[in-house]
């Protein structure tokens, strides 16, 4: 599956118009943050938009992995960048980058059919 990532007042979101679109949260859902915003900001190069593709199953132009760490959430984090509330989300370590650590939300239950993986496999499209 491929996404677009988009950087926008120095904040980064999921171009995720179909989760919208059902009613399931508001933009502030779909916010990049806790170490997924400086993931985006070294793999985009620092610019302001990125098409990602990505699965659960190990693929051979896969560059990165992330790998399911511990469920929890950095409140104060979320509270200070407006993030939508939510009860959790996973942190996944990505040992390409020297084991960067980023916190995914609850969406990514919505784009992974109701579970976090435990492994992401990525490629950086541009």
């Amino acid at each position: 599956m491929t996404k677009r990532f988009y950087k926008e007042n120095h904040l980064w979101y999921v171009d995720l118009p179909e989760f919208l679109e059902a009613g399931l949260g508001s933009r502030n859902n779909l916010l990049m943050v806790d170490g997924a915003d400086e993931f985006l900001d070294r793999v985009s190069q620092w610019g302001t938009e990125v098409c990602i593709a990505f699965d659960t199953e190990p693929f051979a132009e896969a560059e990165y992995s992330l790998i399911s760490d511990a469920c929890g959430k950095n409140q104060a984090l979320l509270d200070q960048v407006g993030h939508a509330p939510v009860g959790y989300g996973m942190y996944y370590t990505v040992p390409e980058m020297q084991g960067h650590r980023l916190w995914l939300c609850p969406v990514t239950e919505y784009v992974f059919q109701g579970e976090y993986p435990e492994r992401i496999w990525v490629k950086v499209l541009g």
